[in-house]
């Protein structure tokens, strides 16, 4: 690890926020908003979590200071979708200026500068087949992101006793639509779910009924 990145993981602000994931433990939805009825339903909800999506740049400095309104609302921001924000070091740089929690990514390449800016890390994985999951293990392995993303959802059955599961606390995101899926899922192995469903983002889940595994602090 570099020393960059040591100083990172040490980083006060950073070490708040990665304490704020333990509300996945009751709160295991987290809501993908995608659009302006979605950020309204959001703020309404009483979700924790977000990730935001398909925002115009000159419109996320607004959406982010509104969801932070709202006491312990944090927003994982879906740089890979923002229209008009380089997927780079600078576009990192200014999500944390606008005072972004996290970052959710393809591309590794953007997590340790993204933990250096003190943000959560989220990265995003697809699963196609069984030939594509090592990659996936390496990247993950390489990038050392907060939470791991995986997609789609259904796939996680098949994945279950993988190495893929056990590198860092998965999302579990996509054709997750009914509270059967959310258990299913979690059952499976992933610590929560994300879904644009918002009768979803109210569900709830007693903590002691399950053990999970905490983010990294690597």
């Amino acid at each position: 690890m570099t020393a960059s990145r040591r100083e990172a993981q040490n980083d006060p602000a950073r070490r708040a926020r990665l304490k704020e994931l333990v509300g996945l433990h009751t709160r295991p939805v987290i809501a993908s908003v995608l659009d302006r009825p979605h950020l309204e339903a959001f703020i309404e909800s009483s979700a924790q979590f977000c990730f935001l999506a398909q925002t115009d740049l000159i419109e996320l400095e607004t959406a982010i200071a509104r969801i932070h309104d709202r006491p312990r609302k944090v927003v994982f921001v879906n740089i890979d979708s923002i229209v008009g924000l380089a997927q780079d070091r600078g576009g990192v740089d200014y999500l944390a200026r606008l005072g972004a929690d996290g970052l959710l990514t393809t591309r590794g390449s953007l997590i340790p500068r993204a933990q250096e800016a003190g943000l959560l890390t989220v990265q995003k994985l697809f699963i196609t087949d069984r030939s594509n999951i090592q990659r996936g293990v390496a990247a993950v392995h390489g990038a050392k992101p907060d939470l791991l993303q995986l997609m789609p959802a259904p796939v996680l059955p098949f994945v279950a006793g993988h190495e893929i599961m056990r590198i860092r606390p998965v999302v579990a995101s996509g054709f997750v639509t009914s509270p059967t899926e959310v258990e299913a899922a979690l059952s499976h192995g992933a610590v929560a779910v994300s879904t644009s469903t918002p009768k979803l983002w109210e569900y709830e889940h007693a903590s002691e009924q399950r053990t999970r595994p905490q983010p990294s602090r690597e």
